[in-house]
């Protein structure tokens, strides 16, 4: 996404607290994925086939959303999160979104009923934009750097910096879309098989954002019984 009043582009890392994001630089609009704004960098583009929000700082160049004389005079930033934290959230957030009900592991493989969603890329309902690793989405060092790398995990102090940053209103303590709901800790989804699988996949964000897994699994319930297609 762009903002031309604050001079900023955010990069949009799928489950990165993106809508919160949205919120503060479009306050008084309503902006959905079914619409396509060239002047937000908003919604499903045909003739490229990706959601602008989504788009990586490479794809905004080379297809020439962006120009190189506003990427190099705009504030540039992004928000990490754990990568197991993220693909979980993922998951459910793909089942409500998409109306589908599978396994973690086949949504991890993109086969099953996340098959057709996650991997064709010439359909509306393709979101496999959401599976990229992180650090594909920008370089860490070069002409693709982000100016400003914020943490979902200290989101609200990250968010002031970057607010202060660019100028933008701040409220504090505000996360569009965050849950209330007591969650089932991310370390419930992964079996042995899916840690290798993941880890290999997604090794550059692990190691560049020095994440690591914390298991914390909770063993008050028998997790095959009780969750049984997620494991």
């Amino acid at each position: 996404m762009i903002s031309h009043k604050h001079k900023c582009i955010f990069i949009h890392i799928p489950k990165c607290a993106g809508t919160t994001i949205k919120y503060l630089l479009f306050p008084d609009e309503v902006i959905s994925w079914k619409d396509v704004d060239y002047d937000k960098l908003h919604g499903w583009c045909p003739e490229r086939n990706f959601f602008m929000q989504h788009a990586t700082a490479h794809q905004l160049l080379e297809t020439g959303l962006v120009s190189e004389e506003v990427w190099n005079s705009y504030c540039k930033f992004t928000f990490v999160r754990n990568p197991w934290d993220r693909a979980v959230s993922d998951y459910f957030w793909m089942m409500n979104d998409r109306k589908v009900k599978d396994s973690f592991k086949n949504y991890l493989l993109k086969q099953g009923r996340f098959k057709a969603i996650l991997n064709d890329k010439s359909k509306l309902y393709y979101r496999g934009d959401h599976t990229i690793p992180q650090t594909d989405f920008f370089d860490t060092e070069g002409h693709l750097k982000m100016d400003f790398i914020g943490r979902f995990e200290n989101f609200n102090e990250d968010l002031a910096l970057i607010c202060k940053r660019i100028g933008l209103m701040n409220t504090t303590n505000l996360h569009i879309n965050k849950s209330k709901k007591k969650k089932v800790h991310y370390s419930n989804y992964y079996t042995k098989e899916l840690m290798t699988v993941f880890n290999q996949f997604y090794k550059n964000d692990i190691e560049q954002f020095d994440y690591q897994f914390e298991d914390n699994k909770e063993r008050f319930f028998n997790l095959k019984k009780s969750l049984g297609f997620y494991a």
